[in-house]
């Protein structure tokens, strides 16, 4: 544990001295709009994986569900970024409405066994396996926990009706190469409003293997070095035909090797309207507001 924090420290005071810069995933080629079209190829190649992926099936669905399961790496354990506490190495069931962000967390293992935390309109409660008592409140890590995730499995749904679309390029890794595409709202120069995305498009499968992202809304404030993070995802086929998440590595900041990463998480069981939506809306005097984040929360 000492070593833990020793290098929790290190791991901390890194990322301090590299925060004073907001985060910009352009790449040089489109700071130089030097890319003719970009706009055009990068909303036809973001169409392309969404359907290569099969996402018009998922998009069909009322509800879906799926059992997770998140590691930890060791150091990263004792520092406040967990949106789901307690969940290392536990079994969690996931319960999302299609195209919204609400869903909910059943912590099926563990010290929280039984336990259900969920977000319905932006607004955040929790109760009990079998249980009639909902207990409202707004726990910012649950609801923003919650919120991202739901987003990192159905991005490629939403991605390309995003406000601005941008080709950035080609890039090399790890012996694949790939089509990128920036996406983002409000300006494609960085704002504090809007988060952004690089887009790494499997050239030959047309998949989504990797998302770098920032992140302006974290449920803790957090140093502009840590508001930058890379999503690399290993994809299976589910029943529908939609090739979803199979396990999703976050790693810090840009794409790095494999084995870097700050957690991971596998999914797995997925199943489609295999429940009633009422599930995940319990709160009957919330008005329902689906893929809407203008709603304050």
């Amino acid at each position: 544990m000492k070593n833990y924090f020793k290098l929790s420290i290190c791991i901390l005071t890194t990322v301090l001295i590299q925060s004073c810069r907001s985060v910009d995933l352009r790449t040089d080629a489109l700071k130089e709009d030097s890319i003719s079209n970009s706009e055009q190829i990068g909303k036809q190649l973001l169409i392309e994986a969404k359907m290569a992926m099969g996402y018009d099936q998922l998009s069909k669905t009322e509800v879906y569900e799926a059992t997770a399961k998140f590691n930890w790496k060791g150091p990263w354990l004792i520092m406040p970024m967990n949106a789901f506490p307690g969940n290392n190495n536990k079994e969690l069931q996931l319960r999302l409405a299609t195209n919204s962000f609400d869903g909910q967390v059943e912590y099926k293992e563990g010290r929280k066994k039984n336990t259900i935390q969920g977000v319905q309109s932006w607004k955040g409660y929790k109760t009990e396996v079998q249980s009639n008592f909902i207990k409202r409140h707004e726990h910012d890590r649950y609801i923003w926990g919650l919120a991202t995730y739901h987003y990192l499995l159905e991005a490629p749904m939403h991605l390309p009706d995003a406000e601005i679309i941008r080709y950035a390029g080609k890039k090399d890794l790890e012996g694949k190469t790939y089509d990128t595409v920036y996406v983002t709202w409000g300006s494609e120069e960085p704002n504090k409003q809007y988060d952004r995305f690089l887009v790494y498009i499997n050239s030959s499968t047309r998949h989504i293997d990797l998302l770098e992202v920032t992140i302006n809304d974290f449920f803790l404030p957090m140093p502009k070095g840590m508001q930058h993070a890379t999503a690399r995802y290993e994809r299976i086929e589910t029943s529908i035909g939609a090739y979803l998440p199979g396990k999703v590595q976050i790693q810090l900041k840009g794409p790095k090797k494999l084995d870097n990463k700050v957690y991971s998480f596998a999914l797995s069981d997925y199943k489609f309207d295999s429940f009633d939506m009422s599930r995940l809306y319990p709160l009957k005097d919330v008005e329902y507001v689906g893929f809407s984040k203008s709603i304050e929360h």
